[in-house]
């Protein structure tokens, strides 16, 4: 399973469009803890809305690709910085448990998946309420770019792109989120 995320992809300052991996033991699901590790002086985290591939594809053209992903979710990337807010390596959102996926929303649940709101909070603070729609690059282009480099198969995620500014975790956080208004995300921090 490949995890693939991406920054710059909605209307949060300037940043262009940037793709990282995640190793597939990165994912934490809802309702067990995130601990923060002690590998670097912060950790930050950002809301995102994740989708799953239900199909095998290979150069996937844009027109078919809403026929690849069968379910997405809302939930979190989490990057460990250093003191002066820098990302040293690549595993800095790599590690184990820095993608935190919230409960699975099939495409054929709703209305319209693209059209369907995710809100994501902090301590019970709104951080961001968007939607797949919203996104700069649509998810039929990323899948299409993603596609021509690599196979998608069944299981994949890719998180769309940061939907809000990061927000420090500290231990006593509770990270939640709903898609639609059902909650599909409750994670609480700890050391």
């Amino acid at each position: 399973m490949k995890v693939i995320g991406f920054t710059g992809n909605y209307g949060i300052g300037k940043s262009a469009l940037q793709c990282y991996l995640m190793a597939d033991s990165s994912i934490l699901y809802s309702g067990r803890p995130f601990f923060l590790p002690d590998f670097a002086q912060r950790f930050v985290a950002t809301p995102t809305i994740i989708v799953r591939m239900g199909r095998l594809g290979k150069c996937i053209a844009p027109k078919f690709a809403h026929r690849y992903w069968d379910a997405f979710t809302a939930g979190f990337t989490v990057q460990a910085l250093q003191s002066d807010n820098v990302s040293l390596t690549a595993l800095d959102r790599a590690f184990d448990g820095a993608a935190i996926v919230g409960e699975w929303v099939s495409v054929s649940d709703v209305d319209n998946a693209c059209d369907t709101v995710a809100e994501v909070m902090l301590d019970g603070n709104v951080l961001s309420q968007c939607r797949l729609a919203d996104m700069k690059s649509s998810l039929d282009d990323l899948l299409a770019a993603v596609s021509t480099r690599c196979s998608i198969k069944m299981g994949d995620m890719i998180f769309t792109g940061d939907t809000a500014v990061g927000t420090v975790l500290k231990p006593g956080n509770r990270l939640t989120a709903s898609i639609g208004g059902r909650q599909v995300l409750d994670v609480k921090v700890r050391l």
